[in-house]
């Protein structure tokens, strides 16, 4: 089965992410960085996850820079269930894929935001995207509205 997805390398596989989620547990991480958990679609085991939240119109997103990954293909299977975890606070949330038109803003907060360093997650746009470039971009970089 193909799928659009861009593998991290070991260091932010082995070190980063183990080391960004441990903080965020400890609400220590920088910014709004959370740590999302949720049931593996074959496994039911919970795995875990540091991701940004992005806030858009007063809605918070979840953006896949890296495509189709385990925690986005986890979350669909969930039916969108999952939890928010940040400075010793357990947070459910309900989240629901974006389609392209509505996944553009989000895209394009989350991009601005970054900065130059969206050229690390982001291989294919990057912030000051036009319209049109960003919905090109948005069906590989899933997109979730939380609730």
């Amino acid at each position: 089965m193909s799928r659009d997805y861009r593998a991290p390398g070991p260091l932010v596989r082995r070190v980063l992410n183990p080391l960004v989620g441990a903080l965020a547990r400890r609400g220590l991480a920088p910014g709004d960085t959370a740590v999302l958990a949720v049931r593996g679609r074959r496994s039911g085991t919970l795995h875990t996850t540091p991701l940004t939240p992005v806030e858009v119109d007063g809605t918070r997103h979840l953006i896949s820079p890296r495509g189709e990954t385990d925690w986005v293909r986890n979350l669909r299977a969930a039916g969108g269930a999952a939890e928010l975890r940040s400075g010793g606070r357990t947070e459910p949330v309900a989240a629901t894929e974006l389609d392209t038109a509505a996944a553009v803003p989000v895209l394009r907060a989350y991009l601005d935001g970054l900065g130059r360093a969206a050229a690390v997650l982001f291989d294919d746009v990057a912030p000051g995207a036009s319209d049109a470039e960003l919905a090109a971009a948005a069906p590989r970089h899933p997109v979730f509205a939380l609730a």
